[in-house]
């Protein structure tokens, strides 16, 4: 149903223009400045951005962070845009991101985290048989993990 989409020119405006609804906007930073951080640690860590897709469309955005040394598997950010939200997409791009980590083979946790508040995240990474691991005070983020072995 997904795929992930390495975000290059023919869909860097596309990626950026993605937006949800204003109630949310709170739970998620902006696509242009994930896309920023993302060159501003290009040094510092295994971070990759990337287009959700649905055969050509551009439905949402992801931002994947990789600890090999701790074998970690994170959605550092994901956003499904307005249009597309409440039609699977955020549960298929959960399932794609995991199955990405399964094929890896370097990561035993998966963490997902999300802003209190945005409880229908929780909802569904919990359905998903994510555990709540801990909080997050700075962030205040619920940080969820999947065991992957």
């Amino acid at each position: 149903m997904v795929e992930f989409a390495e975000i290059d020119e023919s869909n860097f405006y596309d990626v950026i223009a993605l937006e949800v609804k204003e109630e949310q906007s709170r739970f998620v930073a902006p696509n242009v400045k994930s896309i920023a951080e993302c060159y501003l640690y290009r040094n510092d860590n295994d971070v990759f951005p990337y287009a959700i897709q649905d055969d050509e469309k551009i439905v949402g955005f992801i931002l994947i962070d990789l600890d090999e040394e701790a074998r970690e598997f994170m959605i550092w950010r994901m956003m499904i845009d307005k249009k597309y939200q409440h039609s699977g997409y955020g549960r298929a791009t959960v399932e794609k991101a995991i199955e990405m980590a399964q094929k890896e083979d370097k990561y035993d946790t998966f963490i997902a985290d999300y802003v209190k508040g945005n409880d229908i995240m929780g909802e569904m990474l919990e359905s998903m048989d994510f555990i709540n691991h801990s909080f997050d005070d700075e962030n205040n983020e619920y940080v969820m993990h999947y065991k992957l072995n």
